[in-house]
């Protein structure tokens, strides 16, 4: 995705409302920071092993 621009990011910050500076923003209006470059898992194998993420060390993949 290329950034589009002269845009500024639409994120605001929790404390003050202020909107964020950057103005790398993607299509989905948002810098890299918040959120303009991940689009999650797509494939099959991918969203299997982000399943597992948050799993404590030394878990058994297999009993999964």
């Amino acid at each position: 995705m290329k950034p589009i621009v002269y845009i500024r990011c639409g994120a605001r910050t929790k404390a003050t409302g202020q909107p964020c500076k950057r103005r790398d923003v993607y299509a989905n209006g948002r810098c890299k920071l918040h959120g303009g470059l991940s689009t999650g898992a797509r494939t099959p194998e991918g969203k299997k092993k982000s399943a597992l993420n948050g799993f404590k060390k030394g878990w058994n993949k297999k009993n999964s």
